[in-house]
């Protein structure tokens, strides 16, 4: 499977417990747009196509998304400890 093969080979993602459900999701949502465009043909008689160059830019997308959030998430978890050392210290000099 392709999903598969693209997803090993990006070790640097972390990905490898979820990597099963993952690879499941990504087929899901290919297939739920194939099936969104032949409604769309249907009603409006305009083609849609799903490729596989479009499912490899969903993984292309799922991937700099992952990667992008796993730079936020230590920030913003930063932000909650030091907010927890604050309201820590200050409960301490109200008491």
């Amino acid at each position: 499977m392709a999903n598969r093969e693209f997803a090993a080979n990006q070790e640097a993602l972390g990905i490898e417990d979820h990597l099963e459900t993952l690879c499941r999701l990504c087929v899901e949502i290919h297939r739920s747009v194939a099936d969104a465009s032949d409604e769309f043909y249907e009603e409006l008689r305009r083609k849609n196509y799903t490729t596989p160059t479009s499912y490899l830019d969903l993984l292309k997308t799922y991937k700099d998304m992952l990667t992008a959030k796993r730079a936020i998430v230590p920030r913003e978890i930063e932000k909650y400890k030091n907010g927890l050392s604050t309201l820590k210290s200050t409960n301490a000099m109200v008491d």
